[in-house]
């Protein structure tokens, strides 16, 4: 077997078993047997489990990155493009569902959390800047943060927690007509929420509810 296949055999067991299991749940000798190769393979193609999950990470960013960027372009409406930037990112999330067990798994533990901030914050910058760009009217009180964090929950949540409302609907929330049933919802909410941000002139900078604090600082409480 070429060194080439090899990796891709343990990055796909890896990938089944972190989205099944859990990092922490997982062991080398899991991914070993369920990749069908020497536990030893493992360790020389990639060091260490912490590795592993990089790799991971860094494939599934850099390819929903690509297909960010490309709805961005195309189409020339801004109601359409967010629209389309929706579907991608809808789209991505149905075909890579262990994508999404194995990064609200590590959030869930907290043991890699600034890892996932790091491959997520420059298409969340990139996003931000795009709605500036063809918003730059919009209210001050519709924060671009905001827009942006509710249209992300709106698409995660329903992948994350599908499951959840297949017992509590009956229905299965991944078949092809449903997932058409969530794109047109989703498409309907952006397209309101893109006409609020065009209707309305500018009313000043919204301010954010929390000050910043610098990474590793601890928030002085209340009243301290």
């Amino acid at each position: 077997m070429r060194p080439d296949e090899t990796r891709a055999k343990i990055l796909a067991a890896t990938d089944h078993l972190f989205g099944e299991l859990g990092f922490d749940a997982t062991t080398t000798r899991d991914i070993a047997s369920r990749s069908g190769v020497n536990k030893a393979l493992i360790h020389y193609h990639f060091g260490s489990k912490e590795e592993l999950l990089g790799e991971l990470l860094d494939d599934y960013y850099r390819r929903l990155t690509i297909a960010l960027v490309g709805a961005m372009a195309r189409s020339a409406l801004l109601e359409d493009q967010a629209a389309d930037v929706a579907d991608a990112y809808g789209e991505f999330l149905a075909e890579n569902r262990t994508f999404c067990s194995i990064v609200q798994r590590e959030v869930a533990s907290g043991r890699h959390v600034e890892r996932l901030v790091s491959r997520t914050l420059p298409s969340f910058r990139a996003a931000a800047e795009w709605l500036a760009r063809l918003a730059p009217g919009a209210p001050g009180d519709l924060e671009l943060a905001q827009v942006l964090t509710s249209v992300y929950g709106m698409i995660v949540t329903y992948f994350t927690y599908g499951r959840v409302l297949e017992a509590l609907t009956g229905q299965d929330p991944f078949c092809p007509a449903a997932l058409d049933a969530r794109k047109r919802h989703i498409r309907r909410v952006v397209a309101l929420l893109i006409r609020e941000m065009v209707a309305a002139p500018a009313s000043g900078g919204g301010e954010s509810p929390c000050p910043r604090s610098t990474p590793g600082t601890p928030r002085k409480r209340r009243g301290s």
